[in-house]
Parts: C-alpha cells; structure tokens; sequence
C-alpha cells in the first residue's frame, strides 16, 4: 500500500516513521486514509442538466461508423494490435483528420522517430503535440496546461504512476495508470485513446486486464499470410455495434481503408 507524507506530499511504496524526503516524523498516511466524498455530489437524475457534446468526427467513414458515429468525448478507447500491425500510423493519421488540439505521449519510440514517421505520412500539423514521458503525473500535468481534446498513450505497457511501488508494465501499474488518465478524461472531458501491445499469440495480459476498464476496445490485426492487408474491429463498444469491421491495407502512404471497410463481420472475406 503507498503512503503520502502530509508535509512534502511525495508518495513512498512502504511506511517509513519519518519521511526519506523530507525528513517530517509521524507524517506518513496510507493513500486510502485519505479518501473521502470530495468535491463530487449525487445529482438527482430530473436534476441533470446539459446535452452530452457531439462526437468528434474523423472524416474517415469507415471508421466513424465502427465507433458508432465517432468518438465520444470523456470516453476511453484501447486500440490494441501486434508490433508493426500499424497502430501507430493509424493514430497519427487519425490525429491528422480530426485536426483538433492532440498530445501524443509516447514511452518506447522518441519524438524524433514519431517525427520520421509523421514525415513519411506528410503530417506536419501544429495542432499535434509530441511528448516523451512514462510518468502519469507529470502527464496529467501536462493536459492541465495543454487542454488536449485527444490524449493518446502509446504504449500503456511504458506508463507507470507514484501510487504502486511495482515496476512498470506489470499488471498494478497498468490498472492505476489507465485509472488516473480515465479519471482525468471524465473531470477534463478529452478523448483518451491507449495503445497496447500483444504477441502473435495475444499472450500480453496487460490489454486484456483493461478490456473491461475503457469503454470502446479496437483491434487492429494482420491478415492472413504476409501481406499488408489489416483488419480492424470493435470486440467491446458502450456506444454502438460490435458488427462493423473495417478493411484495410498497409501501403507507403499509410493505412487506406478499403471501400468495403465498416460493412458487416460477415461481409469482409
């Protein structure tokens, strides 16, 4: 269990009498003595006020119609797919239609080689924002400065947060992680879109063990043999259908859908 010294507010993995930062006694405190309601009040459901904010197109049909009409604001999706499937080139392209305020965190590749990548797409956008950081916090402290209608995480195995004293990529790190960004989509109401990575086999546990903790999950797969053709589909959806599957092919230029893509699983061959 972390605590938290109520002098310096550093977060430590074990209890300690007095702080190793700062040195204060007797003021450590588990984090959850200091849960409590907060700011948050129950709201009388004929109380409710306000109508939920349009969805945030893409411009790419297929993709519009796999989603349920786009994304939906506040909400959190995990794009999960085996290295080289093309996640990354499907986000920034993305990125790139949307043409709204966007950061991109990424915790394997630099920015320099986002850059390359983004080159290669002939995306040149200053309303994307390229970030290099695995700590959560200084993350969240970033939207707050920033004010990203899109959020993306790549990958969610690279993140980890000072509430879990257990290493990055491992099972505790990635729930707390995808927890705080969560939290800070819903209070700031951006589009969180989280990258995993999975194995041939998909033998990683970490995307499985969000599958239940976003609200839309994609998979973004290679097509039999070795050819460049990519299926992407929706095995979870709280806002539309899991039907729609959405055809693809990986080419110089980038992923192109298939003027077949979002017709129905039965459909693609």
């Amino acid at each position: 269990m972390p605590y938290r010294c109520s002098n310096c507010r550093r977060t430590h993995p074990a209890f300690h009498l007095s702080c190793p930062d700062c040195g204060a006694w007797n003021a450590l405190l588990s984090i959850a003595e200091e849960f409590g309601a907060g700011d948050s009040l129950p709201v009388a459901l004929p109380d409710v006020e306000g109508i939920p904010p349009p969805r945030t197109q893409t411009k790419i049909d297929p993709f519009d119609r796999l989603l349920g009409g786009g994304f939906v604001p506040g909400s959190s999706v995990l794009l999960i797919g085996t290295p080289g499937a093309g996640k990354s080139t499907l986000v920034l392209q993305l990125l790139r239609n949307i043409d709204a305020p966007s950061l991109y965190v990424t915790g394997e590749e630099s920015v320099q080689q986002l850059k390359l990548r983004a080159n290669r797409l002939e995306i040149n956008s200053h309303k994307v924002f390229l970030l290099f950081e695995t700590n959560v916090r200084r993350i969240i402290g970033h939207i707050e400065r920033l004010h990203p209608a899109i959020l993306v995480i790549d990958s969610i195995q690279a993140m980890y947060t000072d509430l879990s004293g257990a290493a990055a990529g491992s099972a505790p790190q990635i729930r707390k992680s995808v927890y705080a960004l969560r939290r800070s989509a819903h209070r700031k109401g951006f589009i969180l879109l989280v990258v995993g990575q999975v194995t041939k086999q998909r033998g990683a546990a970490g995307p499985k063990l969000l599958e239940h903790a976003v609200d839309v999950v994609l998979y973004l797969e290679e097509g039999e043999g070795s050819g460049n053709r990519r299926i992407l589909y929706a095995s979870k959806n709280r806002f539309g259908s899991t039907l729609n599957r959405c055809l693809l092919s990986m080419t110089e230029s980038g992923l192109l859908f298939s003027p077949a893509a979002g017709a129905r699983g039965a459909e693609i061959t």
